[in-house]
């Protein structure tokens, strides 16, 4: 058992010295100039292409996804209510106890579904109305005028 340890450990010496005598040199002198131009190259060709992303296109498939959604969670409160309504009309004293405690679960999903499309179309529209408000401040060459500052500013 000592002989084979002892082997095992002049295997592991060799594997570490030949390890240690063939590291590949690195040659990366411009590596930062070098990323540092992509990056700068990449821009400058997004700056000329314009927009990729058509904004009423995304302004039309997120009203869809919204609407999609909302009626889906509209449905699925509808049926659940309705279950639950009539399992209660019809149920025993025990099963109408366990009903109502299933209830306040059921309102407490409904509100906070209900109230995330009530937040996510809030912040939409807030959205809208401040990109057009800037958009509309924006003079010929492309920046801000003093007056659309004032109110970007007064939005913030």
């Amino acid at each position: 058992m000592k002989k084979l340890s002892q082997i095992a450990l002049k295997i592991f010496i060799l594997l570490i010295v030949f390890q240690i005598s063939f590291i590949p040199v690195c040659h990366a002198t411009g590596f930062w100039g070098e990323l540092f131009g992509t990056g700068s190259n990449f821009i400058e060709e997004g700056r000329n292409q314009g927009s990729a992303i058509e904004d009423d296109d995304m302004k039309e498939q997120l009203n869809m996804i919204y609407n999609l959604l909302l009626a889906l969670g509209i449905v699925i409160a509808v049926l659940i209510g309705a279950i639950l309504g009539i399992k209660f009309m019809f149920g025993s004293l025990e099963e109408q106890a366990k009903i109502k405690e299933t209830l306040i679960p059921y309102i407490i999903g409904c509100i906070i579904v209900f109230g995330a499309f009530g937040i996510w179309k809030f912040a939409v529209t807030i959205m809208n109305n401040v990109t057009e408000q800037a958009s509309q401040t924006i003079n010929i060459e492309g920046e801000p005028s003093l007056l659309g500052r004032e109110k970007i500013e007064h939005l913030i």
